[in-house]
């Protein structure tokens, strides 16, 4: 066991750090409605959970058409929205999981129940509702070109010695004979 977490430990350390730009990235919008922040850090520490990088510092979207050129632009493969309907001690929470690469709407999902026990069903019910799309969304493809693979170029004389030999017909063993041609018209 403790050779496993050496060489899992040894590995992060020899890993580039392109590597942690690998994970998706999922952002997390601010929720509509009121005292909806501890919520909203909650779903994020889930889908952090998960393996995936969580973006919180985006601002709300005024229009559903703005996720596309947003996720080309911080590669995002998905969005996680949610309204909520603040009913006295009860409330709704409506969520949304928008796809990156086209901005549909791959998942939803909706909770309600009193304030009190409503971060509970959200620790036991996000991720099985909403983690299978979340999973599955796509990023748009970016416009940045990834780093040429390395090779070597020999642009230089061959490493032969002598004249090249050129392939094809040899000439026959008595001389510079050509073989007679069959020639029709």
């Amino acid at each position: 066991m403790r050779i496993a977490v050496s060489a899992t430990l040894a590995l992060c350390l020899v890993l580039p750090p392109t590597f942690a730009r690998a994970l998706p990235v999922v952002a997390v919008q601010p929720f509509g409605g009121p005292e909806t922040e501890p919520y909203r850090q909650q779903v994020a520490k889930i889908i952090g959970r998960h393996g995936f990088k969580v973006v919180t510092s985006l601002p709300r979207v005024s229009g559903t058409s703005q996720y596309p050129g947003l996720a080309k632009e911080k590669r995002l493969s998905a969005f996680v929205v949610a309204d909520t309907e603040d009913r006295g001690d009860r409330i709704i929470l409506s969520f949304l999981v928008w796809q990156g690469i086209d901005g549909s709407v791959i998942g939803r999902w909706e909770v309600a129940g009193p304030k009190k026990l409503i971060a509970g069903r959200l620790g036991k019910e996000f991720w099985r509702r909403l983690g299978p799309a979340i999973g599955h969304a796509i990023a748009p493809p970016s416009d940045e070109l990834s780093p040429a693979p390395r090779m070597r170029i020999n642009a230089g004389p061959t490493s032969r010695t002598g004249p090249v030999r050129r392939k094809g017909p040899r000439p026959s063993p008595g001389g510079s004979r050509a073989a007679p041609m069959a020639l029709s018209i």
